[in-house]
């Protein structure tokens, strides 16, 4: 079995800041027709798409609210807002896109992250222990969707104080496809995929070593969050048989407690070098960079560049526990990042992902 992510920042806060409505959409055109090919070019599609930085937006005379990202075949979009313009109080941020183009200045605009799922994709509940006889009943709204607050603190609008959360989804597998036993006494496979972009700090990677320590420490204290806060609390509970505020249970008919260990899958825009203290972190967590062939970077200053820096990444593990630990030698050389997409100042990555070694569990 292989599991396949595709991840992208599409840079939708620098679509907002485009400066006339022609121009929008002449950027909306590309950056959705670059979205369509990537999702159809990989053989197999991805079973999810990690996003960074969509937007949403509505003019006073619009009927609705518009997305950035059109609707895939196939596929179902969720977006998560993160800010808006009535979510908080500070309009710093929203004040800037008005004045530098020709937005109405009533428009309501929001940001955040988005998933899109391939529709055959068994989603579920983070919490739920379906085993492999119940089918997935979640639609296309974001109500399974699982959101950490990764936030430092008031926001002010600016880049430094932006809301940051992780956001989860739980998808419920059959690895083995073991035919010769019932469905029910199957072992299910968790897989979770945690959809990140962490912070960033103004002038950070600029030859002020202050700032870059301090970004540091802000990321450090996110990625705690994300490895102590989620992974292990789960993982725990699994370990303790799946208590209920502390109580002991059996499970339901429709419910399995004999599940493989889960897989954790972490996409996003890291905003973090591969020689950092957060990377070394992250390995040492025993999580694999499951796309090691980066070339130049990740992120290009500005659209239409070449890339310089890395900064996205698909994580996943722990290995030893839910992958092989030679999967780095074994599965992943195909793995790559995009640099024939320019529609977003960042690069497209796709990871397909091998969980063969849950076949000998």
């Amino acid at each position: 079995m292989r599991f396949n992510v595709l991840n992208w920042n599409i840079g939708g806060a620098k679509y907002l800041e485009t400066k006339t409505k022609a121009e929008r959409a002449k950027v909306r055109t590309e950056l959705n027709e670059a979205l369509n090919q990537l999702v159809k070019r990989h053989k197999p599609q991805p079973d999810v798409v990690t996003l960074q930085e969509i937007v949403r937006y509505r003019e006073p005379s619009d009927e609705q609210i518009a997305d950035l990202i059109d609707p895939i075949e196939g596929y179902d979009y969720c977006p998560v807002t993160l800010i808006d313009t009535e979510l908080l109080s500070s309009q710093a941020k929203w004040n800037k896109v008005k004045a530098d183009s020709d937005w109405n200045p009533n428009t309501f605009f929001a940001q955040g992250n988005a998933f899109l799922f391939k529709k055959t994709a068994p989603r579920f509940p983070v919490w739920d222990l379906s085993n492999l006889s119940k089918k997935s009943q979640v639609n296309s709204e974001r109500s399974f969707i699982e959101r950490v607050s990764l936030e430092s603190g008031l926001y002010f609008g600016d880049r430094n104080t932006e809301p940051r959360a992780a956001l989860i989804v739980h998808l419920i597998y059959d690895p083995l496809i073991e035919t010769d036993k019932p469905v029910q006494t199957r072992r299910p496979l968790d897989i979770f995929v945690v959809n990140l972009h962490l912070t960033t700090l103004m002038m950070e990677r600029e030859g002020i070593p202050e700032i870059d320590e301090q970004a540091s420490r802000l990321r450090e204290a996110q990625l705690t969050i994300v490895f102590n806060g989620i992974v292990s609390r789960y993982n725990s509970w699994k370990q303790q048989r799946y208590p209920q505020r502390g109580v002991l249970r059996t499970p339901e008919p429709w419910e399995a407690f004999q599940r493989h260990a889960p897989v954790w899958i972490l996409a996003g825009d890291f905003n973090i070098s591969p020689e950092s203290d957060e990377y070394a972190h992250i390995r040492q967590k025993n999580f694999i960079d499951t796309v090691p062939q980066k070339g130049n970077g990740t992120k290009a200053k500005g659209v239409g560049n070449p890339a310089t820096l890395t900064l996205d990444y698909v994580f996943a593990g722990p290995k030893f526990i839910s992958l092989d630990p030679f999967i780095e030698e074994r599965g992943l050389k195909d793995n790559a990042v995009d640099h024939n997409v320019f529609a977003s100042d960042h690069y497209p990555m796709f990871a397909s992902i091998p969980l063969d070694v849950l076949a000998t569990a």
